[in-house]
């Protein structure tokens, strides 16, 4: 069951539309939420400027203090916000790094919300994912613009028998036994390599899961082939294996966890 749900707020957009998602969530399963600020100490901000752009000592002292500043003010309204909602929560505050209070966080949590990103390489390499890489827990990315709606009814599930495939499957349990309907879409290099969904939907089906398969050939990319579906379908989310190929090798080359990542329009499970 999904009982503790992780939001980072940090600075970055997209926290009220990940606090929202977690409410919608956390009210479903009777959980907990977690909201995370964390505050860059004054010495990593000095560490991290090249020399030429460096500022003085009282600039960043007084970046420092807004940043504090600021934060009361999130505090103040998520805490609002939380309360509003009924679900229970704890406002979590840390000095230091960022994905190192990530990963303690996340590690005690059962689920993270995190927003999607751009395709640009520099994005790609964000801090984010590589949280989803470190925690090797389940992460659920929503558009950045947020989710009008999340009901669940409708999950897609990407399977190619793999370990992260696989690992990704079993962790949506929780959201896949909530789910109407599940399809499970699995994508076969040609006639003689089948990938078969047949026993993964047997095993769902005795978690009281209602799960189809539909494969397709690969006349098309896998993740055209994912995202073409899950329109179609018009699913409510996808579930997917990250970084199933080398890192480096997607970036360049593109990839179905990238894809994913940045599409911008249906939260993805992914877990590496």
């Amino acid at each position: 069951m999904i009982k503790t749900i992780l939001v980072p707020i940090c600075h970055e957009k997209g926290a009220d539309e990940r606090i929202d998602f977690a409410i919608n969530l956390a009210t479903k399963f009777d959980a907990h939420v977690k909201a995370l600020h964390i505050l860059t100490p004054l010495e990593s901000m000095i560490g991290a400027m090249p020399m030429e752009s460096a500022y003085t000592i009282e600039a960043y002292s007084q970046f420092q203090k807004n940043a504090v500043e600021e934060a009361k003010k999130l505090k103040a309204k998520y805490e609002k916000k939380l309360s509003k909602s009924g679900v229970r929560f704890d406002w979590c505050q840390e000095k230091g790094d960022v994905l190192s209070h990530m990963y303690i966080y996340s590690r005690t949590s059962d689920l993270t919300i995190i927003s999607q990103k751009g395709d640009t390489f520099d994005e790609v390499l964000s801090v984010m994912n590589d949280f989803i890489i470190g925690s090797g827990l389940p992460v659920i990315a929503i558009p950045s613009a947020g989710v009008k709606k999340f009901d669940g009814k409708h999950i897609l599930v990407t399977w190619d028998g793999g370990q992260y495939s696989a690992k990704a499957t079993h962790d949506a349990l929780p959201l896949l036994k909530m789910a109407k309907k599940v399809t499970v879409l699995s994508i076969a290099e040609d006639a003689k390599t089948q990938i078969p969904a047949a026993d993964i939907c047997a095993h769902l089906s005795r978690h009281g899961v209602k799960a189809e398969a539909l494969t397709f050939d690969k006349s098309k990319s896998a993740e055209k082939r994912i995202i073409e579906t899950a329109d179609e379908l018009n699913v409510d989310l996808i579930v997917a294996g990250a970084w199933g190929h080398r890192r480096l090798l997607e970036i360049f080359f593109g990839g179905v966890t990238k894809k994913l990542l940045s599409n911008q329009k249906r939260p993805v499970f992914l877990v590496h």
